[in-house]
Formats: structure tokens, sequence, C-alpha cells
């Protein structure tokens, strides 16, 4: 990256980190005050981690909140905790609902409401989708993105909360283990291609098809194999405002848009910038441009690359949505979602007939 554009980009992460730093400090000072929060605890028991669960999967940490909490006081939680999830909970401490960032885009600064004075109850949603540490995981994870849902509570059979499932940290911790599928084929890989060889001159077509097949199932695809109209990436100009930009983001049901100006790509937009760089440091959204809290000059991805390269630069980038490009020229963008179900269902023939991959 040239030096001006990652200049850029680091000035944001550093105001980024101040705004984090400022409510850490805060929520020190107010943490018995009404409507805090508190961190569940994280530590699943050994013994309920049991292979194929949820158990297994180590849920995280929940942070959770009361029904009366205000939105820009679980917007600067979420901004000091790193977190864009909050599960809230009833005076029971039994589960009510969830309040994401996608909910603060959609529901609150797509709709005009104020933050201010918008109670997290009235926006949640409420009874949502959990499951128990002894759910299976491949069901959890296939819920999560067959329904495009990036966290899954983990309840116990009382509807207390013990935990959070996070797709992106599961999809992370399993890479290694898509990995190591993709490379015990590897030598199988390299043996089909023998027999190609060997067998092109002599043996019949329908014998070449099926090895061509083999083959084919052994690769791991790229990007360019699930770009289609639904990665189609949703842009917007620098200079237009917060509001629009959520309402864009609503109407096109995606929590990321590109910014652009002079036809080019200037930067990238999500609702995770919209919970700490607009609500939680106290923007407006009608009066503050995208310019100012949108991330410039986004990392890119060619659409040659494999699903797991995808994933993994996302993982080291810490970012959920990825540009796709070639030659300067955006061919879409693709989720954290779409590639986890893209890469799980070509995992999953390999990890059938090796035992050591398990999820």
């Amino acid at each position: 990256m040239p030096q001006n554009l990652e200049s850029a980009r680091n000035r944001q992460t550093r105001r980024d980190e101040t705004i984090r730093k400022r409510f850490q400090s805060e929520l020190m000072k107010k943490s018995s005050s009404r409507g805090a929060s508190r961190e569940m605890p994280s530590a699943i028991p050994h013994h309920l981690r049991v292979p194929g669960t949820v158990g297994a999967l180590r849920p995280t940490q929940a942070l959770t909140v009361r029904e009366a909490m205000t939105v820009i006081e679980a917007a600067q939680l979420m901004a000091a905790k790193r977190a864009d999830c909050v599960l809230v909970v009833d005076s029971h401490e039994h589960l009510a609902g969830i309040f994401t960032a996608k909910d603060l885009a959609f529901r609150v600064v797509a709709e005009n409401q104020d933050a201010r004075n918008t109670l997290v109850r009235d926006i949640m949603t409420r009874n949502p989708f959990c499951v128990t540490i002894d759910t299976p995981a491949t069901e959890a994870l296939t819920t999560m993105v067959k329904r495009h849902f990036r966290h899954l509570p983990v309840c116990n059979d009382e509807g207390d909360v013990v935990g959070l499932l996070d797709i992106t940290r599961c999809m992370y911790e399993a890479l290694e283990k898509m990995e190591r599928a993709y490379n015990s084929s590897r030598k199988l890989y390299e043996a089909v291609e023998g027999v190609e060889r060997e067998w092109s001159a002599v043996q019949p077509a329908a014998m070449m098809q099926f090895v061509e097949a083999l083959r084919d199932k052994m690769s791991c695809p790229n990007l360019a194999s699930v770009l289609n109209e639904s990665t189609r990436p949703v842009e917007i100009g620098v200079r237009s405002n917060v509001r629009e930009a959520a309402q864009l983001m609503k109407t096109y049901g995606t929590t990321a848009v590109l910014t652009t100006e002079g036809g080019q790509i200037a930067g990238i937009f999500t609702s995770k910038d919209v919970v700490l760089r607009v609500i939680a440091a106290g923007l407006n959204p009608d009066n503050c441009s995208l310019v100012r809290v949108m991330t410039p000059h986004p990392d890119v991805a060619p659409s040659d690359m494999t699903l797991l390269g995808a994933l993994r630069k996302m993982h080291d980038g810490r970012y959920l949505n990825l540009p796709v490009m070639d030659n300067g020229e955006v061919l879409g963008m693709v989720d954290v979602l779409k590639l986890t179900y893209h890469t799980l269902e070509q995992v999953r023939p390999l990890t059938a007939t090796d035992p050591t991959v398990r999820y």
C-alpha cells in the first residue's frame, strides 16, 4: 500500500482507539450506575466441551444489558468493549433480545430515530433464536449462515445466558482445520495429476472426465466462483451523509457500502462504523459526511484468490467485508457469511473421509 494511503488508514485507526479509550474510562466510572452492563463468565467447563457440540466451539463472553438502557449508551458500551452485539436480559436475567450494529444502522439511523432518547427494548430483536451447549456444532453454524446471523446466543435450559457464538470467531478457528483438510488431499491431488499425465494418451474420454471431476473436488474454489448478483456492491459518494448511507444499507440489506469519488473507490463504510465512529462518538448522522468516518482505501482481493486465502486475509485485517477487484474494476463485495458458507460446503466432502478434521 502506498505510504500516503497507509497514513490515512493509520489516522483513522488512531481516532478509533481514542474513542474506545474514552468510553472505556467512562464505563469504569459508572459501572455501578443504572443500566450498567455485565459480562457473563466466559469459560465453558472442559467436561461440557464435547466434540461436535456448541460447547466445543468455546462460546465467548456475552455482553449483556438491561432493556431500559438507551441506544447511545449501548453504542458506547459496544465501542468500549470492541463489540458489535449485546444481549438484552430482563429483570430475571433471562434472555429477552439481541441488539446489533446492524439494528443500529437499520432501525435507528436509517429510520431517523434519536439514539439518545430511544431505548434498547424498542429496537432489539425480541426472543432471538438461541442454542444450548449440547446443540450439534454443525447445526448451530448452519443456522447462523443460512439465517444470516453473525451472532447466536447460547443459553441453558432455564433461559439464562451462558455465552455467545460469533460466526467470525468460529470461522477463524475452523480455518486451520479447513486448511488441514485441503492439505491432507494434496498428495491425492498430485497423484491424480500423475494419473492424468500417464493416462491421457490411452484412456477413454469418460475416464478422463472422472479424473477431472475428482481434481475439481479437491481444489479450493476462488472468489470468482461466488460472485453473482447478490455480491454486487452498493456504492455511494463520499460527500453523502451517514443517514443516507444507513438508508441505502437497509434498502439493499447490506452492512457495508463502498464510497466513491470521481468514479473511483475511496473507502468502505460499515454498520460497525455507525456504532463506533458516529453514534458512540455523538455525531449527527445528518451532518456527518462519509469521508469523515469511512475506512479509506480498503484492502481488496483479486477474483482468483481462493476462498481460504480471502478468509485468512479478512482474519488478519480484522474486517468482515472484502471488495473483489481485477485491473481496477470492482467485480463485487463478499462478506464473512458468504465465504464461510461456501467454504464449509467445499470442505464437507473432504472432512467426511478425514477423521482428524472435526467441527
